[in-house]
């Protein structure tokens, strides 16, 4: 918060300078990403404790979850100038019923910590296989294997206690919070997994995450309307429009304006009875999307999630709902899928992830038809 406090003041000291703004910019963003997944953690870490974190279990499809995590840190080794591979072996059962939210979690805790801890140009790899099948169970092992900074055997005793990081001069120049290994610890144990972990000091580290997951013979389908996309489909948000559901005028000013500069627009509906009357009488092709906040005054964004769905204008049944929520634990992802929408993303929206989740659907307006 310092920092963020700190740019902001230098900023209004150099409105004058570009050159100065931008790199103000570039580290006020950085500052605050860190303090939102700092916010994030801590609260992620205390319904673990308390023993109010859930597991949403949902049919998925395995490889979907791994394009997701390899789409995110693929990103991220490219700024660092490093290899970064995925394999895939022996996938019998691909449909399965698990959460795939915290699958994603613990991966990306994982390969994120791998991409920071190795150096410019080093490699990264993750492998993906079911090894088992017992009954009505597949067995999946993810390793993660970098030739990053490694660890040293003393830390590795302590790796899984909250707060816990390594201390020497090339972990400490790294932003971190200290809880996501003890979340990730938490969350394989919650899924009834287990997590190992081998490790040496400039050399690097692997670890392995064996889970368990229910075989699910029928397709992981979401709503009837929305099918999957082809993976090589890389829809931008350019010339899409969405009805956008928010009631804070700061936040709705900086999505509308975050919309508009990738070439998309938006009608801004502040409450959940606004967006629900808009929707009404909305055509066919006039919208490819709702975002929908879900704490609003008056009627939230489940309830008016429920009555889109159910309402008069069949386009109720198709169009894609992405809840957009400051919240992102399983528990309030269930929440958004019970309600009846599609997807769940958490504030601010970061636009790359809502093109990856628009991804996952093609709605055809012209396809649905009257019951």
């Amino acid at each position: 918060m310092n920092a963020i406090v700190g740019l902001a003041s230098l900023m209004e000291n150099d409105l004058q300078n570009p050159g100065k703004l931008q790199g103000y910019i570039d580290k006020l963003k950085t500052a605050s990403w860190h303090l939102l997944n700092l916010i994030n953690e801590i609260l992620d870490m205390s319904k673990i404790e308390s023993g109010k974190a859930t597991l949403n279990i949902q049919p998925f499809r395995m490889a979907e979850q791994i394009a997701q995590v390899d789409s995110v840190i693929r990103q991220q080794a490219v700024l660092r100038d490093q290899q970064f591979t995925v394999q895939v072996h022996d996938l019998l059962h691909e449909n399965v019923e698990g959460d795939a939210t915290r699958l994603r979690q613990v991966l990306l805790n994982i390969l994120s910590n791998a991409v920071k801890y190795t150096g410019h140009g080093g490699s990264i790899s993750l492998n993906v296989e079911e090894i088992l099948r017992s009954g009505h169970y597949a067995r999946y092992k993810f390793t993660v294997t970098d030739n990053g900074i490694g660890m040293s055997e003393a830390f590795q005793k302590h790796i899984y206690e909250s707060f816990s990081r390594a201390e020497n001069s090339v972990t400490n120049k790294v932003q971190g919070t200290g809880l996501g290994m003890a979340i990730t610890k938490n969350i394989v144990d919650m899924m009834g997994g287990v997590i190992t972990l081998q490790s040496q000091l400039g050399k690097g580290t692997r670890f392995e995450v064996v889970l368990d997951f229910k075989i699910c013979e029928e397709t992981a389908q979401a709503a009837p309307a929305v099918c999957p996309a082809p993976a090589q489909d890389s829809p931008s948000l350019h010339g899409m429009r969405f009805l956008c559901a928010e009631d804070n005028e700061i936040n709705a000013e900086i999505l509308q304006a975050l919309l508009e500069m990738r070439g998309a627009s938006c009608t801004i509906c502040r409450d959940g009875a606004e967006v629900v009357e808009k929707f009404r009488t909305v055509a066919p092709g006039e919208y490819d999307a709702i975002l929908m906040d879900v704490q609003m005054p008056g009627m939230n964004g489940y309830e008016a999630t429920r009555m889109i769905r159910s309402g008069a204008n069949p386009l109720g049944r198709t169009i894609p709902i992405i809840a957009m929520t400051a919240n992102a634990f399983a528990e309030d992802v269930k929440k958004s899928l019970d309600a009846g929408m599609n997807a769940h993303l958490s504030k601010p929206v970061d636009l790359n992830a809502l093109e990856q989740t628009l991804q996952r659907f093609r709605y055809e307006p012209s396809a649905e038809q009257p019951q």
